[in-house]
């Protein structure tokens, strides 16, 4: 342990060196010393006789066996080169959450911020989202801490080098966990809006539609009757439209109850106001309707009561002559009357 450096950048230069020094001391001992005793070994045997041979042969074996000190050094190497694999390992997944959760922290603030862009359906998406990529950092962050654990020294006297990573690996998992817990309670709030846009666009799509028919209406105007039948039969009409009318607002109204409840309601209140503006036009038509509908059948009724109270007195003043003189008179103070009330009537019905 004493040979490591927990500096990446010192380490790995430290297994530059040692892999250089290995290669070099594997080089001088197996290609060059080892080499150069087994061809002579080689060549002397050729001449020697056999008893002899067996002696060389012994030595060379010595010789061979001495040769583990290669392995030695290797094993070592191998050792230092997958502890300097590690640590940049561990080096970059601390840059990578670090760098990650700079810019998670922003899409939270996005989301918080810009909501009133975004619907509580994308918001919660969103949310969610962001939620799903915390837990995996959560996750990495708790192997990383696994890893420190084998890959640094524990204890009281700890290197500097091994310490900034501690360090700095318990700043980055403290920021990622509270980051979760923020990221969850704007899940929880937004989910809770999702209830309430439910029922404010529930309310709309009931409005909108009505309001649409309602405009269209307006443009074909009032018919003009010919009968009072058909005058009572207009009013009844305009009545309905009215009541329609004041039903409707009422839905428009519990979908802006509902969209005031939500964390942010700013595109629902521009909604709702644009559609208050349109159905106030249609409720001030609405109420001039229902003022000419009511006066022109007051008027038509006054009408047909004052032609068949006519009709009425005609048909039983049949007397004597100054009873008729006195018919005369009454009839033409009627006609008169009648004459006057159906001209206002006729120029209600064109007023309509």
């Amino acid at each position: 342990m004493s040979c490591k450096r927990f500096n990446l950048a010192a380490a790995q230069d430290d297994l530059a060196k040692r892999k250089k020094i290995f290669a070099d001391t594997k080089k001088t001992i197996e290609d060059d010393m080892f080499a150069s005793i087994q061809h002579n070994y080689d060549v002397m045997t050729m001449t020697l006789p056999e008893d002899k041979k067996d002696f060389v042969k012994k030595e060379v074996k010595a010789g061979a066996e001495k040769l583990e000190v290669v392995g030695r050094l290797k094993e070592k190497v191998d050792n230092l080169d997958s502890f300097v694999s590690s640590l940049e390992n561990f080096d970059k997944t601390l840059k990578m959450v670090d760098s990650w959760m700079k810019d998670a922290d922003n899409q939270l603030n996005d989301i918080k911020n810009c909501s009133d862009t975004m619907t509580p359906e994308d918001r919660v998406s969103c949310t969610m989202e962001l939620q799903e990529d915390v837990a995996q950092k959560v996750e990495i962050c708790m192997n990383a801490i696994k890893t420190e654990a084998d890959l640094l020294p524990q204890g009281d006297q700890v290197p500097k080098d091994a310490q900034d990573y501690k360090d700095e690996l318990k700043r980055i998992n403290d920021y990622v966990m509270d980051l979760q817990k923020r990221v969850m309670t704007e899940c929880e709030h937004f989910s809770e809006d999702v209830k309430y846009w439910a029922e404010y666009k529930t309310g709309i799509r009931a409005f909108s539609p009505w309001l649409q028919s309602s405009e269209k209406r307006l443009g074909e105007g009032l018919s003009k009757p010919k009968t009072l039948d058909e005058a009572n039969a207009m009013y009844a009409n305009v009545n309905d439209f009215d009541q329609n009318c004041l039903k409707h607002l009422k839905i428009l109204e519990s979908a802006e109850q509902a969209a005031n409840k939500m964390t942010t309601h700013k595109e629902a209140d521009a909604e709702v106001a644009e559609l208050k503006g349109r159905y106030q036009k249609v409720k001030a038509v609405s109420d001039e309707w229902m003022k000419k509908g009511d006066t022109l059948v007051k008027e038509w009724k006054l009408l047909d009561n004052t032609v068949n109270e006519l009709n009425s007195w005609v048909a039983k003043d049949r007397g004597t002559e100054g009873e008729q003189n006195f018919s005369l008179e009454k009839m033409e103070s009627t006609l008169g009357e009648l004459k006057n009330i159906f001209k206002e009537k006729e120029r209600l019905v064109d007023n309509l």
